[in-house]
């Protein structure tokens, strides 16, 4: 018999409307040179074995719908063609983490735009992505108060908690990870203790005029949300625009994977209670931990190759490490599929 596949047709339903099991779907794969991460597609022909029909209801696949509530659940091979790009990990996984913007002139043509703007010359600073960020004078002796009055050499460097950075300067914006720069040994001083500090320091001035002027400057400190950080920052805690927007973009691919694996184990768990079996339920979590410990894995092997090819930050880093967790993850999925296909054949 000849079956032209439908829209939500998969090879457990078509299986189980006409051999009567879903477990036969394998013999619908074999006598149709399917693979097993083949996805089916609406319009296809499919060759039935008619001895093994239990519901014959002609060839022309146009009859009309059969309901499928009371079909079997089925863990569905047609999910697999899509794993493949989801095994990635995004090198931050948690897009809330804390984190700082610090704005930098790195940008030529930015700062030839801000020099004319303000008739003055523009200093060009180190992409901090890539060198880091380091304090004028580390042992120096200035508060966090006298650094905003912009006493320099100083053991501060500023930053601010608004998503893309104090509004009132230009530059280019680079987030700093407070865990990973605390990691390196920077500390982190908030606005309030700036302002305290200020504060301070206004006590001991003797003219109305001081007083007023540091007034002014915690202005500045409330509106530009202010924030000092004590210590240098290395490169790796540090990222620019670009690097932000990959590591977004990962994420939104890796909570798709997510997804599709909760799917996946949801199919899985709910084939076990409709056959009344472990083994399914068993044999996708062997398959999932395999691909997802595999891609974690892999993020490590595609940062250290990004290493030895001089690729240690940017975009370039977050690439390697991504390209890492692909490829490890679907390895490592198809690799314990064939162990899993052991415990419960899919």
């Amino acid at each position: 018999m000849e079956y032209t596949v439908r829209s939500g047709d998969t090879l457990w339903r078509i299986a189980k409307r006409f051999f009567g099991t879903p477990e036969k779907w394998n013999v619908i794969a074999q006598d149709n040179n399917i693979a097993r991460a083949q996805r089916l597609m609406v319009g296809d022909k499919l060759i039935l074995r008619d001895v093994l029909l239990i519901n014959r209801e002609g060839d022309t696949g146009n009859m009309e719908a059969i309901p499928t509530s009371s079909d079997v659940p089925e863990h569905a091979p047609s999910l697999i063609p899509g794993r493949a790009f989801l095994f990635v990990i995004a090198d931050e996984v948690n897009p809330l983490q804390a984190k700082v913007v610090r704005k930098v002139m790195v940008n030529p043509q930015m700062a030839a735009r801000t020099a004319a703007r303000l008739g003055r010359p523009v200093e060009l600073m180190p992409d901090p992505s890539i060198f880091g960020i380091h304090p004028t004078g580390p042992e120096s002796p200035v508060s966090m108060g006298r650094h905003v009055m912009n006493l320099k050499p100083s053991p501060f460097s500023s930053a601010s908690t608004h998503p893309f950075g104090a509004p009132r300067f230009s530059g280019s914006s680079f987030w700093i990870d407070v865990d990973g720069a605390r990691a390196a040994g920077a500390t982190f001083h908030d606005t309030a203790a700036i302002l305290s500090d200020l504060d301070r320091i206004a006590k001991k001035m003797r003219k109305p005029a001081d007083v007023a002027k540091i007034e002014g400057f915690k202005e500045l400190v409330r509106g530009d949300r202010e924030i000092l950080v004590r210590g240098s920052v290395p490169a790796g805690a540090i990222k620019g625009s670009g690097t932000m927007a990959l590591t977004r973009g990962l994420q939104v691919v890796q909570v798709v994977g997510f997804v599709v694996t909760a799917v996946e184990l949801a199919q899985a768990t709910e084939k076990s209670i409709a056959t009344r079996s472990a083994k399914p339920m068993a044999a996708e979590g062997i398959r999932q931990v395999g691909g997802w410990a595999m891609a974690w894995g892999g993020v490590k092997l595609g940062g250290a190759a990004g290493v030895a090819l001089g690729v240690e930050t940017g975009p370039g880093a977050i690439l390697a490490g991504a390209a890492g967790a692909l490829v490890g993850g679907f390895a490592g999925y198809l690799g314990f599929d064939w162990v899993a296909d052991q415990v419960d054949p899919n």
